[in-house]
């Protein structure tokens, strides 16, 4: 792989916005419940930064994109993907490309997926939060492609 195409990989991936895991994030309260169980509970029901900066590393070095097209800062990548405890993508991902070229969206489409499931099995992710990342969705910012 040449330079151009890792430095390009790179600025894509770091521009990989991992927007949000889809969480049910309306956390239903007790009005009397203590203090200390909203903490826990609220705690137990969100991902460390830690934890979606490894996410998101792991699909940004699987991540190798096309640097010759001329329109792919203005695609816009969403995938939205299922995963099974173990970390195993289930069934297939739910992709949706908006803006660009034809070419640029197949072309960004594609290499999004393959970094998503080269970048698989999610194991990074604690078991114990499985109800949080069950469901992933990655939004790909290609802005920075053409910085």
């Amino acid at each position: 792989m040449s330079r151009d195409s890792i430095h390009f990989a790179k600025s894509f991936g770091i521009c990989a916005i991992l927007a949000g895991f889809i969480l049910s994030l309306a956390f239903p309260f007790d009005a009397n419940a203590e203090k200390a169980d909203r903490r826990n509970y609220a705690n137990a029901t969100i991902l460390s930064k830690a934890e979606i900066t490894a996410v998101v590393h792991s699909v940004e070095h699987q991540l190798i994109v096309d640097s010759r097209l001329k329109d792919s800062g203005i695609v816009r990548l969403t995938i939205h993907i299922k995963l099974a405890r173990d970390g195993q993508i289930v069934g297939n991902p739910d992709v949706q490309v908006t803006g660009g070229s034809e070419r640029a969206q197949k072309s960004l489409a594609d290499a999004g997926l393959r970094a998503v499931r080269r970048a698989a099995p999610f194991t990074m992710l604690p078991k114990d939060k499985y109800d949080v990342w069950k469901e992933v969705v990655f939004n790909f910012d290609t802005s920075a492609l053409t910085q």
